[in-house]
């Protein structure tokens, strides 16, 4: 039995499905841009509370966005769930950016 390679496939050589692939690696690089940004801002908040005495969790303020955002997901059509689990993630590196921040 003679099995195809993937490059042999035929739908590896579609224009149109190499044209969505390269939007979707763009819209990623956008992606990892706004992310290194946003660390950015996470240690300059890190170094304000850090100066102030301030806690680096602000379980109010995180309630308050963790819920705006999944509201926001369901306005956009996207998995209110997926966007909680993504921002746990975001939030935890976060902490973790702010304690490190000198």
């Amino acid at each position: 039995m003679m099995t195809m390679t993937d490059d042999q496939k035929p739908e590896t050589h579609c224009p149109e499905l190499q044209s969505m692939r390269d939007q979707i690696d763009r819209l990623d690089e956008q992606l990892m841009q706004a992310l290194a940004q946003r660390a950015q801002l996470v240690d300059e908040v890190g170094r304000y509370k850090k100066v102030r005495g301030l806690e680096p969790l602000d379980m109010k303020r995180w309630q308050q966005v963790l819920q705006a955002k999944k509201a926001r997901a369901q306005q956009l059509g996207l998995c209110p769930e997926f966007v909680d689990a993504l921002y746990h993630l975001i939030h935890d590196y976060s902490l973790h950016l702010e304690s490190k921040s000198e």
